[in-house]
């Protein structure tokens, strides 16, 4: 019987050689490597499913939860880390040195040997295998609310499985002292991470690194505005840059709770991607910086009818005659009549939202090494291919080209503008035509503004611009173009009649003055160098119900569930608020939502 079974494996061998030498080589590694791990995985129990990400494959149980839509999070974690973590290390390194410069002996304390990670919500563990194999200088990652039957493809030194709850083990370590905490917390609950952030900002080290997913982004974006206040302590912006504003929401949040411990935080990156928020921030420790958090807070006002924004920053600061920095409060905007009016359109009632982070959301730096980074990765891995050997510190990025292209925009984001508006939103409040980007982009750039484009929407105009000069140029557009207007829309109180025809500087030169030529620089860089900026989501996108886990022997539940439970119903909202959470659902689809909802009961 083995001689049959030697030629079939020789044919198959010379099989894959023939198709070597025809398909791409990319594509063949990815069918050999398939090959080898079914070979491997061989005899899967009933009820097991195989799951491969980057370096790591592992067999769970179906009912474990997984969710392949979350690679891209999974591979941006690890490119975080990457870079973070050489960053980091060189810090302590520096640190430590000059620290022995300063006293006559070394310190006695250990020196640390790596980046200590703790991951309060593993679930299937996958995450806590891949930074394992794909990170290096790692001296102990911590897979808490792990499943059991997770494999840990020979990493047992470096993960530990844990089964505690998530919210005590972040407490617990917060009692160790600062150099035996985490470098590294990592949540990434199914709803909201707020329960889990005020042990999180003790757990993690000082100056280290703290990563966040939500996915209650309905709650976010202004769906349930009285959830909202109650789980993150702020009111939500329903409008074009809410998903941008959810974002300082969730900022500001993780900034309240880090400041009851006088820590305060530095944002790395920070990102709305599909149906979830995802942060990257660093937690230092300061009573000092933790008193001027004022001045990066603001309340946001806006026009509910022309969406109109301007933000009013919570503190102020100054000096006082010995030169100290002092905070004072903030002077009141002049935005909008006595009456409460809206000063661009004299027809919506100004709103409030916030508070929220108004000072930058990412370091340009860091993003920038990200990109880089991940570029190295998807050539090194090219050439591990090509030569079909291993080489060390390469591993493979299944979304690279939207990692590049993701981050490449939020690079070109500028820093000192928060939120933004949107061309069609713009077009859509006159009745007008959509005016092209670059059109836009001239305009604003021969006026010597600054604009950029938003990772969270295509058609966004982020610009240092006043509301007052993008109307300006909404009106000079509408008289360029020859549009006419329809009667049905010039009737007395109508948005457009009021912006387009009844507004003051409607009649003066200040439409006439915008400078439509083309601008040098009215194409964005990540456009012109044909990046993959915007993800186009196949059928079935999104997120999926959470997993259904059996009880333990003595019918308590399982650990795994009352995590879940916790970022479910955090703060111990009422049943009918938490019925407007609809975790993960598109803003606006309220109707999907429900669907979603129903389809996903709680475990």
């Amino acid at each position: 019987f083995q001689l049959p079974i030697i030629v079939y494996i020789t044919s198959s061998f010379r099989l894959i050689s023939l198709a070597r030498l025809c398909l791409p080589i990319a594509t063949v590694a990815s069918s050999v490597r398939r090959m080898s791990i079914q070979a491997e995985f061989q005899g899967i129990p009933e009820g097991m499913q195989l799951v491969e990400e980057g370096k790591a494959k592992i067999a769970v149980p179906k009912d474990v939860f997984y969710n392949p839509v979350q690679v891209f999070n999974r591979d941006l974690t690890m490119a975080v880390l990457n870079v973070f973590g050489q960053q980091y290390l060189a810090e302590l390194a520096a640190r430590r040195e000059k620290r022995a410069q300063q006293q006559s002996e070394p310190p006695p304390e250990q020196q640390p040997d790596g980046l200590r990670i703790l991951e309060a919500l593993a679930a299937t563990g996958l995450r806590s295998i891949r930074i394992a194999k794909e990170v290096p200088n790692v001296a102990k990652i911590v897979a808490n609310d792990n499943s059991e039957e997770g494999s840990r493809n020979g990493v047992d030194k470096l993960v530990e499985a844990s089964l505690n709850d998530a919210v005590l083990l972040g407490h617990q370590c917060a009692r160790l002292p600062p150099e035996e905490r985490f470098d590294v917390v990592d949540l990434d609950p199914y709803g909201s991470a707020v329960p889990f952030l005020d042990s999180a900002v003790q757990a993690v080290r000082p100056g280290g690194l703290l990563c966040v997913t939500c996915t209650d982004t309905a709650v976010l974006c202004g769906s349930a505005f009285g959830t909202c206040y109650g789980r993150y302590g702020a009111v939500p912006y329903r409008g074009a840059g809410m998903h941008e504003a959810s974002l300082r929401v969730l900022l500001q949040c993780v900034q309240s709770h880090a400041s009851r411990h006088s820590r305060y935080i530095e944002p790395l990156l920070s990102l709305s991607v599909d149906f979830y928020v995802r942060i990257y921030l660093r937690v230092h420790r300061g009573q000092g910086e933790v008193k001027k958090i004022g001045r990066r807070l603001a309340m946001l006002h806006y026009c509910p009818e022309c969406d109109s924004h301007w933000l009013q920053p919570m503190s102020d600061c100054g000096r006082d005659k010995a030169g100290q920095v002092l905070m004072r409060p903030a002077r009141l905007l002049g935005v909008g009549s006595a009456n409460g009016r809206c000063g661009q359109c004299g027809i919506g009632r100004l709103q409030l939202a916030g508070p929220m982070w108004s000072d930058s959301i990412h370091s340009v730096d860091f993003v920038r090494r990200l990109v880089d980074f991940v570029r190295q990765q998807r050539a090194s891995t090219v050439g591990e291919i090509a030569s079909e050997t291993e080489q060390p510190g390469c591993f493979e990025l299944a979304s690279s080209d939207r990692l590049i292209g993701l981050l490449s925009v939020a690079a070109e984001e500028l820093p000192d503008a928060p939120l933004f508006y949107t061309l069609d939103g713009l077009a859509r409040a006159v009745k007008r035509s959509t005016m092209p980007m670059k059109v836009a982009r001239s305009a604003l750039l021969n006026a010597g503004y600054r604009v950029s484009i938003s990772h969270c929407e295509g058609n966004a105009i982020k610009t240092d611009a006043p509301a007052s000069f993008l109307w300006d140029m909404v009106r000079a557009h509408y008289r360029q173009s020859g549009e006419q207007m329809s009667e049905r829309h010039l009737g007395e109180g109508s948005l457009p009649k009021a912006l387009l025809v009844d507004h003051p500087a409607a009649a003066g030169d200040g439409a006439a003055s915008i400078d439509f030529s083309l601008h040098l620089h009215a194409e964005p860089p990540s456009k012109a160098d044909g990046l993959l900026r915007f993800h186009k989501p196949p059928p079935n996108w999104g997120p999926k119900p959470r997993a259904k886990r059996k009880a333990n022997g003595d019918g308590a539940a399982s650990t795994a569930e009352a995590n879940a439970a916790t970022a479910a119903a955090p703060d111990d909202l009422t049943e009918d608020q938490n019925d407007d959470e609809l975790s993960g659902a598109s803003c606006g689809e309220e109707e999907s939502a429900k669907k979603y909802k129903e389809s996903s009961s709680p475990s």
